[in-house]
């Protein structure tokens, strides 16, 4: 596969079967990854893997907090500015509009969003999650 079949074939992927991932294919996955180019070659990231019982616990303790309403921890970094100019605005309120449509939620359907939401938190039921961080040091994102 070259680099432009790559890009044009990406897709999201929203469910995943509960197989576990032997630690073979993360070691390659992140051996990988280690070749990715970064400014000054300083490579800023750890990624932290997690798999059985510690995804599990956090899996659980996210959903219940979702279920509770608790709210949010405060962000360190906001992901969009508070008023996004046209035409980001506009594209992230159509893509919202696309994919809870596919999910049959309506906008107003607060109970059906909120488990929309308890699924990404859930990692969409992947039986690993991998987790990116670049120290706080080296400014915003």
């Amino acid at each position: 596969m070259d680099v432009y079949e790559a890009v044009t074939s990406r897709r999201a992927v929203r469910g995943f079967k509960d197989e576990p991932v032997s630690s073979e294919v993360l070691e390659r996955v992140l051996s990988a990854a280690a070749w990715s180019p970064s400014g000054s070659n300083i490579q800023p990231w750890n990624t932290y893997v997690l798999i059985g019982a510690p995804l599990a616990e956090l899996k659980c303790r996210a959903v219940e907090r979702v279920v509770h309403g608790d709210p949010w921890d405060e962000r360190q970094y906001e992901m969009y500015p508070p008023a996004l100019k046209s035409p980001y605005g506009e594209r992230r309120s159509a893509f919202g509009k696309e994919r809870y449509s596919a999910l049959g939620i309506a906008r107003e359907d607060w109970e059906a969003r909120q488990r929309a939401a308890i699924a990404n938190w859930n990692c969409f039921g992947a039986p690993a999650a991998l987790f990116c961080y670049i120290d706080r040091d080296l400014g915003r994102p």
